[in-house]
């Protein structure tokens, strides 16, 4: 396949109600890793750079938590929402090698405009999304500190996690908000990518193989926030062979849950 059949194949209007699901056997994800592998293994310098980024995205944080311990628990929920987004280049890179065409960073880059829209466009939608949630999280500690402990405002800057409530209402929060950020993109960057499919219907289709394949989808959700919390727990040194294995895995999830037709 040619380089220009990469970029310019699969331009239809994709109806998402129109699609062919697959269903998966639960023990998939297990051969998504597997196959994610093998791609970060014939991609070595694309992989580098894109799990060198998110490791130095992280090591900031980290840095950055010694004034405000609660940011790094943040940046972690935040990256796990983001996550799909910021694999595109990762997607783009397991799609022209597994075309058997070459690969690079410029390449994994190389999107028509079409896509570069839908894609800046849903990127927006889940930075607004992730913003919202951050907000919402200290508007909540900023009413708890002026009406219950005026002396924290230490705290505040820190997140406010050394408070048990804000902590349960953090993570749970957070969970439940990456849980449907999830279920909204784990199929739609991958399709926007592939199939120059408009947001919305790349989200009614990520919704739809979800809910098509709940207990794979379980154990995949499970196994990528395992693997992003060993990245975080490694001062994310980790992330420069997670990030990308998990975006090459999510691309090889893709294919078998919205197979060609």
């Amino acid at each position: 396949m040619t380089e220009q059949s990469l970029s310019d194949a699969h331009r239809d209007s994709v109806d998402a109600h129109a699609l062919t699901i697959g269903s998966v056997a639960p023990s998939m994800p297990w051969q998504w890793l597997r196959q994610g592998w093998g791609t970060l293994g014939r991609t070595p310098f694309v992989s580098t750079f894109y799990g060198g980024l998110c490791a130095a995205a992280g090591l900031g944080a980290v840095m950055m938590s010694q004034a405000m311990p609660g940011l790094t628990v943040k940046f972690v929920i935040g990256l796990l929402m983001l996550g799909p987004f910021l694999a595109a280049g990762l997607y783009v890179t397991a799609r022209r090698s597994l075309a058997g065409d070459r690969t690079g960073i410029g390449r994994s880059l190389a999107l028509d405009a079409s896509r570069r829209s839908s894609l800046a466009l849903f990127g927006l939608v889940l930075v607004m999304v992730v913003s919202f949630w951050l907000m919402a999280t200290a508007v909540l500690f900023a009413l708890k500190v002026t009406t219950v402990a005026p002396t924290a405002y230490t705290g505040f800057l820190g997140g406010g996690l050394q408070h048990p409530l804000m902590l349960l209402f953090t993570l749970g929060s957070g969970a439940l908000l990456a849980a449907a950020v999830f279920a909204s993109s784990i199929v739609a960057v991958p399709l926007i990518v592939d199939r120059d499919a408009g947001p919305i219907a790349a989200v009614q289709a990520s919704w739809r193989a979800v809910t098509a394949n709940p207990r794979p989808m379980l154990l995949w959700a499970a196994i990528i926030v395992g693997l992003m919390l060993v990245g975080a727990a490694t001062a994310f040194i980790g992330m420069l062979v997670i990030f990308p294995l998990l975006g090459y895995a999510s691309w090889h999830a893709y294919r078998d849950l919205i197979p060609e037709a």
